[in-house]
């Protein structure tokens, strides 16, 4: 299977080293960098990473197309008409299904064609239209444009060239912003930026805003870990090391150019501190290597076992399973790459696929073309799985314990997930990733799991069909089967907040006894934290939240409510949960908070503020 770098239309030898060395080398020189490599979470990002100054949605990522069917089967540049063909065959195929974006992806070493500041004007020096026109195209067929581009990486053309100045800086050339030898790529046609250069900054943000004000609004910004460390899990050291402190400085860079109506895209990080950087700064992170040629083995089969450099984990199942605790509305969006539906043997496993990512709410992103798809259109497509989608789910796995899934991966069971859609119902879905059997059989408890004390009315959304009521939902499961399955209570909803958006040091557990489904929220007890539910009504109004809570310190506590607009940010009630203390932290107590709420989606939010105190554990909670 090939490398990243194989991949590359430009790619050649290796920069700095060969391939001699392998990923546990890195180790040594991360600990050097002042991070941690272990999957504990120990460890401190050099650059503080402050709150975010702009509203992320978070919740599932886009639907969208990308050109990365096409570049990995070709191992080149798409050509304009190609492109041309299968922005017209998304646009009528897939954008009424939502699917209302499209992103170039790599192959882009060659594009030497820039602006007086440095900027490429295009996907490739060979095409006749430029990005704008390209924004206008899809514009008028109500569609966006995304682009694949690193704005640390600067252009041999512009590089060689003294009169190309860093935009807003006619003092620097960008030439003085890169070292001589820092090569991206082994033909050199790409360099890397240096952070610590004075016009660094102006660079890169300009670049983002370049993009930007051109019309694309998402930019998907590939090779962060190699700017990073100098070094690749395949291929050793690629490429000169930049160290931690001017990665995250670059980040802040990047955000500050993305702003608020730009979806930030961050590729081949190495996600130290269980991403502690890239899930502040970023708006969807890579969590796995790349789909390559796809098929089952990308999907669950690849390696099982964690590492400290990018790709910790190998497939989807694990990536996705390991990072669920950072994902969720106004959190970052965990990527898998794109699907490639026709790559699978069996529609089992392309339900599979959809489910998965469905229920770890990420993005959709079609890398099957207009002459490759054939009959597999309708895996993308599903009415009723797209509908869970919009109504912002992001699931988690059934969680048995605390620990990290980086050594424990008993912690958390990939094969059966569930999730909270903001009407109370819950979205469950279990799946046999098991290789050598030809069926398994998988359940959920809908009382020792989802909270609920009365049987619920549950519905296969692939098959369309109402299935009954159940007070355990169990099926048996073909080989790389799955099944995607809606349940709605009869009781008044509880909103779980295991399964709800955590922020900071915010964290599943289960430790004390007395919780009402599989665990509680945690780790509420420092600046930044905080857990996030989201809450549907009919009509606007007051309300008055339940908080289903315990504090066993000895004396009160108290966190800041917020409830807020869940499109928009925008605060439509504030008020304080203040909670006594019991004798232990068994005892669960339901304590009352005021709030007013707007038709249809809220995002209520329990927050560590600066005047709150003590610790606070959160169960559930509910509407009075």
């Amino acid at each position: 299977m090939p490398s990243r770098r194989d991949v590359l239309k430009g790619g050649g030898a290796l920069v700095a080293g060969g391939v001699g060395g392998s990923w546990r080398s890195a180790a040594a020189g991360a600990a050097a960098l002042g991070r941690a490599t272990n999957g504990d979470g120990a460890g401190a990002v050099l650059v503080s990473a402050p709150a975010h100054e702009y509203h992320r949605r978070g919740g599932p990522g886009p639907l969208y197309w990308s050109t990365y069917g096409y570049n990995i089967a070709k191992n080149a540049q798409i050509p304009e008409a190609v492109w041309k063909a299968n922005i017209d065959w998304v646009a009528q195929e897939l954008a009424p299904h939502g699917y209302t974006m499209v992103c170039t992806d790599g192959w882009i070493d060659g594009d030497q064609d820039i602006t007086s500041h440095g900027y490429i004007k295009s996907l490739s020096n060979d095409w006749e239209h430029d990005w704008a026109w390209w924004a206008d195209y899809l514009d008028k067929r109500g569609m966006q444009l995304g682009v694949y581009y690193n704005p640390l990486w600067a252009t041999k053309s512009a590089v060689s060239d003294r009169s190309i100045k860093v935009v807003g800086r006619p003092d620097v050339a960008v030439a003085d912003i890169v070292n001589p030898g820092d090569k991206f790529d082994g033909g050199g046609t790409l360099l890397w930026v240096d952070a610590s250069r004075d016009g660094a900054e102006e660079y890169v943000r300009g670049y983002v805003e370049y993009f930007r004000n051109l019309g694309a609004v998402f930019l998907r910004v590939d090779f962060l870990g190699w700017y990073e460390i100098g070094f690749d899990q395949s291929e050793g050291t690629v490429c000169v090391a930049h160290g931690r402190e001017n990665y995250v400085q670059a980040l802040q860079w990047m955000r500050a150019g993305a702003g608020s109506d730009m979806t930030l895209s961050l590729v081949l990080p190495n996600l130290f501190d269980h991403a502690a950087a890239e899930r502040v700064y970023g708006d969807m992170m890579r969590i796995d290597e790349d789909l390559t040629f796809g098929q089952w083995y990308h999907l669950s089969q690849g390696r099982q076992t964690w590492q400290p450099i990018w790709s910790q984990w190998s497939n989807p199942f694990q990536g996705f399973t390991a990072f669920s605790d950072v994902s969720g509305r106004g959190q970052v969006v965990l990527d898998g790459d794109p699907l490639l539906m026709s790559s699978f043997t069996t529609d089992a496993e392309r339900q599979t696929a959809m489910n998965l990512f469905t229920m770890a709410g990420a993005p959709i992103a079609v890398a099957d073309q207009v002459d490759t798809v054939g009959a597999t259109t309708p895996f993308y497509t599903n009415s009723e799985v797209l509908d869970i989608r919009r109504a912002g789910l992001v699931g988690k796995p059934v969680s048995a314990n605390p620990h990290s899934y980086d050594y424990d991966q008993s912690s958390r069971d990939s094969e059966r997930w569930i999730g909270q859609l903001p009407d109370g119902s819950w979205v469950v879905g279990l799946f046999n990733r098991t290789d050598n059997a030809p069926s398994a059989t998988r359940s959920i408890d809908f009382g020792a799991t989802l909270g609920l004390t009365q049987p619920a009315s549950v519905r296969e959304l692939w098959a369309h069909k109402d299935l009954g009521t159940f007070s355990t939902w169990s099926v048996t499961l073909g080989l790389h089967a799955s099944t995607l399955a809606t349940v709605t209570p009869k009781e008044q909803p509880r909103y779980q907040a295991e399964v709800g958006a955590f922020g900071g040091t915010a964290r599943f557990d289960n430790t004390f006894g007395g919780h009402s489904a599989m665990g509680y929220v945690t780790g509420l007890d420092t600046a930044g934290a905080s857990v996030a539910i989201a809450v549907a009504v009919d009509h606007p109004g007051p309300a008055q939240l339940r908080w289903r809570v315990a504090n066993a310190t000895g004396k009160a506590a108290s966190l800041s409510l917020s409830v807020r607009d869940a499109e928009t940010g925008s605060t439509r009630s504030t008020g304080t949960l203040s909670v006594p203390s019991s004798a232990s932290w068994d005892d669960w107590r339901e304590v009352a908070v005021h709030a007013d709420l707007g038709s249809g989606t809220n995002l209520v939010v329990l927050s560590r503020g600066p005047s709150d105190h003590g610790a606070i554990n959160v169960d559930n909670l509910s509407l009075g």
